[in-house]
């Protein structure tokens, strides 16, 4: 007899991906939307999100996001991601013409190394010592830029 449960967890891959499009792609969409409130960009990013989580689980195996919680926190990060990089790349809709995405004024104060670190380890939770190897740094300096960062935002400029 076959038992019911609240997670369905299916061993292909492929598969497993479909089926969390299939049942919460609708709803996460309406998120999206909300959030960055253009109809357009919302459907490239919940294409780059299900690229990105499909990407993931040929890189390391089967990654533990069956539920729409799990989907739905790893959308969170994944559009934080997404959103402080469009921030910084102007677009081309028609020749003569930029759109550049909305500016948030306290990230904009940063200089880039400092914007790297605070977004990091503020909104990615990354640690001060992993990030400090992946920037090949010291953990000091480090540190010492996230300081500067917080003192940079809370002072206004």
């Amino acid at each position: 007899m076959l038992e019911s449960t609240a997670q369905v967890t299916i061993d292909h891959q492929t598969q497993s991906i479909r089926c969390l499009y299939d049942k919460h792609a609708g709803m996460l969409l309406g998120y999206i939307f909300e959030v960055v409130k253009d109809r357009k960009l919302a459907e490239e990013y919940l294409v780059k999100i299900f690229s990105a989580l499909s990407l993931l689980r040929e890189k390391q195996g089967e990654v533990d996001i069956n539920t729409w919680c799990q989907l739905l926190k790893y959308t969170k990060t994944k559009l934080l991601l997404l959103h402080v990089q469009n921030r910084y790349e102007e677009t081309h809709a028609h020749p003569g013409m930029t759109v550049v995405g909305p500016a948030n004024i306290y990230l904009d104060r940063l200089n880039e190394m400092q914007r790297r670190v605070f977004c990091e380890v503020y909104h990615h939770g990354q640690t001060i010592s992993a990030l400090s190897v992946a920037l090949n740094t010291t953990e000091d300096l480090t540190r010492k830029t996230l300081k500067e960062a917080f003192l940079i935002m809370r002072s206004g400029g």
